[in-house]
């Protein structure tokens, strides 16, 4: 088993909860059973974006990436989240539209939907077992978003019985609900994705700099840059020492910048430039 496989395992499954929910909102005109149908269809479109990115970024380096494909990876994330964001907004379009019109009563239809809640569940319990075994982020992103799914599904059964009975609000506002719990996973995916696009950095220059400048023969360090991605942390730094330093010497000054990242800033991969001091 691996990472590929749990999600086309769990691809399966999403087509056909999205079809047995949408069957049962079609035939029920609930708002709330409709938007968790497209829930579901936004989790097979999180599966298919995963599977690609995956591949993407499992690509060796080449000419015109040098430092390899792994960005892909949370482009697809970024991606998944606007797309979220627009189908929540959609969600509550079609709700506030749909206020008011008759939504019927039907025991097939929540045997089904207790069916379809009772597999997301095991779907979401196999899906951290195999996140944990296989030690993946990205399965265990996917399993809390199935997550969510269990808990608008909930919402959303309740919300059709209460309109069955003639109090049609319940129904809007728990797809309204739903839209919501939409928009705080597309918010999350959000938070993952941007930092590592725009190479942002766990500490402050002056952090890393100062630490640096306690290194014996370190006269000033000029620069520093660092970055962080779910593989590693990186770092450029240029310092300054004595010109007349052999460099045999001056190796070693950057081993040993190289090893203090190492160290104390989990940096792995460490680009020491060294300049003579003026």
């Amino acid at each position: 088993m691996n990472v590929k496989t749990v999600l086309v395992i769990e691809a399966l499954t999403d087509i056909v909860l999205m079809a047995i929910k949408l069957t049962v909102g079609l035939i029920t005109n609930s708002s709330a059973i409709i938007s968790d149908a497209l829930h579901s269809l936004t989790d097979l479109a999180n599966n298919g974006i995963a599977l690609i990115a995956i591949r993407l970024s499992e690509q060796p380096n080449d000419a015109g990436h040098h430092y390899g494909h792994r960005k892909f990876e949370h482009l697809a994330v970024f991606s998944l989240a606007v797309l979220l964001a627009v189908v929540a907004v959609e969600l509550v379009s079609n709700a506030i539209r749909n206020y008011g019109e008759p939504v019927a009563q039907s025991g097939i239809g929540i045997v089904v939907l207790l069916v379809a809640l009772a597999c997301n569940i095991g779907l979401t319990a196999w899906e951290h077992y195999w996140a944990r075994r296989l030690d993946s982020d990205l399965l265990q992103a996917d399993a809390k978003h199935t997550l969510s799914d269990v808990l608008t599904t909930i919402a959303v059964i309740g919300g059709w019985q209460f309109a069955a009975m003639g109090f049609y609000w319940v129904d809007t506002l728990m797809a309204i609900v739903v839209a919501i719990v939409i928009l705080i996973l597309a918010f999350r995916l959000l938070l993952r994705a941007i930092p590592i696009l725009v190479d942002a950095s766990a500490h402050a220059p002056d952090e890393l700099a100062a630490e640096i400048e306690k290194v014996v023969q370190v006269d000033h360090v000029r620069q520093v840059r660092a970055r962080n991605t779910k593989d590693g942390n990186y770092a450029d730094v240029i310092i300054s020492v004595d010109p007349t330093m052999p460099t045999v010497n001056a190796h070693q000054v950057t081993e040993e910048i190289e090893s203090l990242l190492r160290r104390q800033f989990d940096i792995h991969d460490v680009v020491v430039h060294v300049e003579p001091s003026e």
